[in-house]
């Protein structure tokens, strides 16, 4: 199990020319797209007065909530200390106090930026260059031959 320190992660991303909705969004569907890495994936935002009553969306893999009248942080404590197994927990945060908490609980650990290196979509690579010959013009070819004759003599 997958849980995220949501806008810990997210703002390691960078996306700052988009709305918070909309890197909150992409973030979730990196997530999507990459739920096969993990058995289940939950991440955790810090709500506040302006979340409608659709606070908690269930998304395709990944379960998404929004801690009100407490902070993420809380809520994600609260989260593994009532896990029966927090060995089987992995925690998406670079917050050092959480980090000291899930460690007392022996949850494992990632980085925000391991994590967000892990479910990035894969950086396309420049094709190699094929061999192919490359062609001289017979007249430049003869005077280069004649030129290499000359070096080699």
């Amino acid at each position: 199990m997958l849980i995220v320190d949501g806008y810990n992660v997210l703002m390691q991303m960078g996306l700052k020319d988009k709305t918070l909705e909309a890197r909150r969004n992409h973030f979730i569907n990196m997530l999507n797209q990459r739920h096969k890495m993990f058995e289940g994936i939950i991440v955790v935002f810090d709500g506040n007065e302006e979340v409608d009553d659709s606070y908690r969306r269930e998304n395709i893999n990944t379960k998404v909530i929004y801690a009100i009248n407490e902070s993420a942080d809380d809520y994600i404590k609260s989260m593994i200390e009532k896990s029966k197994n927090p060995k089987a927990i992995v925690l998406a945060t670079d917050d050092r106090e959480i980090k000291d908490f899930a460690r007392m609980h022996n949850c494992q650990l990632i980085s925000s930026s391991n994590l967000i290196n892990k479910i990035s979509p894969p950086k396309e690579t420049s094709k190699p260059l094929e061999n192919k010959d490359i062609f001289v013009e017979s007249n430049k070819a003869k005077l280069i031959t004649e030129e290499l004759k000359k070096k080699w003599q």
